[in-house]
């Protein structure tokens, strides 16, 4: 009988063994004296098809734990147990808590068992970890800052500001890009230069950490399938966590260090670099979630779109730890047409709104496609959401001046701004005919804005205009133009401020325009006059 119980337990140790890989690893953290055991999932374990005691048994069930190395263990005898709860198939991390002085006495030892204890003792697991990390920094002591710049689906650029950090380059260095995949993370090579350098490029000759000012990951030379694998997932979420990072080895210890990128942005393969479209705003406003490219009220690029079909605008709007996105793909017909884009209000912009802060940001990508729906190219950019303040707004059309009537919102954060709208600003009028938005003019003036008047009004004539771009010859002229057009359509307006915080724009569909010619109401007064003596003369010769 007892032959036949040590046999079985033998039998069970032995199945139980397969359910953790050989790759299983432990590392430390020389700040907070912890060790980590990873202990990976076995690799074929979805292959073991007869008692498979990992998936029938275990799942659920506590494990016991012990960590030990040539001299001594953790825990020790009489210390709390350290256990967890298996789960089939996924990577488990166990943490032991260290003294200081503990964690300096095995800081140098490159060799350690684990212990697994089953269904409380009556099964035994002996394994080894595969190796040893200890980790020193963390990214921000080695890196002011680092920032990428992309090509969609081919190179990726990394510029770095370094500090002073005692990091080798040797051929023990390992540098990479690492991002989240799923529960895992993946890891993208960064191989130094070996043709055509930068002189601050990372490459083989590089003697000095605090030299070193760029790193690249170049398609012709990278895992093809690991960048393509990276760029799916950045397509799909913008905002996903991208770090470079660094494993070295100093003074027999293994250490990494890690630094989230500052800032992405798409290089500009298409030579677009003066285009005013490179810079975008988001504004919160009471009606409306509007996108505009500042400096400009046309979303025409100057520059060529050479095959694109389609344009995607995708816009992440972040209040906190929570984000919200919003999405649409439109024609490039149809985009160039338009002034800027417009997503109608909804609950979450409500709440986006209502929740505004100073610390709301947005990240906004505006992808040309091709017929296929593959990128071409990006425009990438990250910055505050500005909160627009501007409930109502209607322009009136005289004779020989326009006047704009605004109605601010009482918000809180509106009342508080009071900035002036000082800078160079552009007035856009354009007309809708047969569903595709004409442009009729821009205008470039100086005005005020005061957010504690409620109300106000401001006129111009075109002497008060700056500079402007027009369908006609002349301002003069354009302003018949509008007038002309104001008799057959509806006429809308949209103001482009400096300033984030007064970026307006007022939808075709919500915007009174009024057109009331002097030439008119004079006509109509003498008219009056005329019929009144008429019947007075009329009166007197009965």
């Amino acid at each position: 009988m007892n032959i036949f119980v040590i046999t079985l337990l033998k039998s069970q140790s032995s199945s139980f063994s397969e359910c953790f890989s050989a790759k299983s690893y432990l590392s430390g953290s020389a700040s907070t004296y912890e060790l980590t055991l990873h202990l990976l999932p076995f690799e074929y374990l979805n292959r073991i098809t007869s008692e498979n005691l990992c998936k029938m048994y275990l799942p659920g069930k506590p494990v016991i734990t012990q960590l030990h190395f040539d001299d001594t263990s953790f825990p020790r005898p009489g210390e709390d147990e350290i256990s967890f709860i298996y789960k089939f198939n996924t990577e488990i991390q166990v943490t032991f808590q260290l003294s200081k002085n503990d964690y300096l006495h095995i800081a140098d030892k490159q060799n350690a068992m684990f212990e697994l204890w089953y269904d409380v003792n009556l099964v035994k697991v002996n394994g080894s970890v595969n190796s040893i990390e200890h980790t020193k920094f963390n990214g921000t002591g080695c890196f002011k800052r680092a920032e990428m710049k992309y090509t969609i689906y081919g190179d990726i650029d990394i510029t770095v500001i370094p500090n002073n950090c005692k990091v080798t380059l040797d051929t023990n260095l390992q540098v990479y890009i690492e991002f989240q995949e799923g529960d895992a993370n993946e890891q993208i090579p960064i191989l130094p230069c070996t043709s055509g350098c930068q002189a601050n490029e990372y490459q083989i000759s590089s003697t000095s950490f605090e030299d070193v000012k760029v790193y690249r990951v170049k398609k012709a030379t990278a895992d093809d399938a690991k960048l393509q694998s990276f760029y799916k997932h950045f397509v799909d979420n913008r905002l996903l966590t991208v770090s470079i990072n660094m494993k070295y080895k100093t003074n027999g210890l293994n250490s990494i260090i890690s630094k989230q990128f500052d800032n992405k942005t798409a290089k500009d393969t298409w030579g677009c670099t003066s285009d005013p479209h490179l810079l975008l705003a988001t504004t919160l406003n009471p009606n409306n979630m509007f996108i505009q490219f500042r400096d400009s009220l046309t979303n025409k690029m100057t520059c060529d779109t050479q095959n694109a079909t389609k344009v995607r605008i995708d816009d992440y709007v972040m209040d906190g730890s929570t984000s919200t996105r919003f999405q649409r793909t439109v024609s490039l017909e149809k985009y160039n047409q338009q002034i800027g884009v417009t997503f109608e209000i909804s609950p979450e912009l409500t709440q986006l709104r209502s929740k505004y802060s100073s610390n709301t940001m947005s990240l906004i990508v505006v992808s040309y496609l091709d017929a296929n729906d593959k990128i071409l190219w990006e425009i990438f950019y990250f910055g505050i959401a500005s909160l627009g303040c501007i409930s109502k707004a209607t322009m009136h059309i005289y004779e020989d001046y326009t006047c704009i009537s605004y109605q601010f919102d009482s918000k809180k954060e509106c009342m508080s701004q009071f900035i002036p709208a000082s800078g160079k600003n552009t007035l856009g009028i354009f007309y809708k005919e047969n569903g595709i938005t004409h442009q009729l003019g821009f205008y470039r003036f100086h005005y005020d804005l005061d957010y504690s008047v409620l109300q106000q009004q401001h006129c111009f004539r075109c002497e008060s205009y700056e500079d402007g771009t027009y369908e006609k010859q002349t301002c003069v002229e354009n302003q018949e133009l509008t007038k002309q057009k104001l008799k057959k359509t509806t006429v809308g307006f949209g103001i482009n401020s400096n300033y984030d915080s007064i970026i307006l724009e007022t939808v075709v569909s919500e915007c009174r325009t009024i057109f009331v010619p002097f030439i008119v109401a004079i006509s109509v007064l003498i008219l009056a006059v005329v019929i009144y003596v008429s019947s007075i003369i009329s009166k007197k010769l009965r």
